[in-house]
């Protein structure tokens, strides 16, 4: 239940959401939601960076096992929100937090 009211909370309130390492993703294991953010993945020009097949080129690899910046879902978060030093840039004022945990949903869903 607990989770529940977190998933919620997250989907219905993102401004008002405080998004850890530790926040789980609310759409965990929901493969609409992986979809959702396959689709957003390839609008928002992710593959870019990071290619359509998620192994990277200019980005990082988002299939492997080392995450510079964590492969938490909370982290995952945090960085496609916020961007990071070395050139990904911050997504959350073109996508809303519900579309970014989408694209966290396909990338766990295409992590080894």
């Amino acid at each position: 239940m607990k989770k529940l009211v977190l998933a919620f909370a997250l989907i219905a309130s993102p401004a008002l959401a405080q998004v850890t390492a530790e926040t789980p993703n609310p759409f965990e294991g929901k493969s609409d939601a992986a979809e959702a953010g396959h689709a957003l993945f390839g609008k928002f020009n992710c593959a870019g960076c990071h290619a359509y097949d998620l192994t990277g080129g200019m980005g990082p690899d988002l299939t492997d096992n080392s995450w510079m910046y964590g492969g938490k879902a909370g982290e995952i978060y945090h960085t496609i929100a916020e961007g990071t030093p070395r050139g990904m840039p911050a997504w959350k004022d073109k996508m809303t937090a519900e579309e970014i945990w989408q694209v966290v949903s396909y990338i766990q869903s295409k992590h080894q």
